[in-house]
């Protein structure tokens, strides 16, 4: 069987790193986009079957990136989970739609809570 694509976009490297040896060792392939622009561009290159998004990023946000992707054929139903420290529910909400269960907060989650939700995403 296949491994599942899991694309990590996160400007953090410590973070990105982390996230890439949690996913392999669950036996996931995990790919790195550390900007919106390279996000967008592997997104469509690779076709993950899920994307980490992190919302503050050094080129444009990513709030752009999923605009950008749910303007594509593939990125319209693209499954993306919303992993962020700086921003409040109500402003993600009001930027994407995106179901707040889709929404973590990176004080606030945990490996075993992240993997959770991968595979419930994934499952969907």
């Amino acid at each position: 069987m296949q491994k599942k694509k899991v694309l990590i976009v996160e400007d953090s490297a410590y973070l990105a790193d982390s996230l890439v040896d949690m996913l392999e060792l669950s036996d996931y392939d995990a790919l790195v986009a550390p900007t919106g622009r390279e996000a967008v561009d592997m997104a469509l290159a690779e076709e993950p079957d899920l994307i980490l998004l992190d919302i503050r990023l050094p080129d444009f946000d990513g709030y752009e990136v999923f605009r950008r992707l749910r303007n594509t054929p593939w990125g319209a139903t693209a499954k993306i989970v919303v992993l962020t420290a700086s921003e409040s529910i109500e402003n993600i909400s009001k930027n994407i739609s995106l179901p707040t269960q889709d929404v973590l907060f990176k004080p606030d989650w945990s490996i075993p809570r992240l993997l959770e939700q991968i595979q419930k995403k994934l499952a969907d």
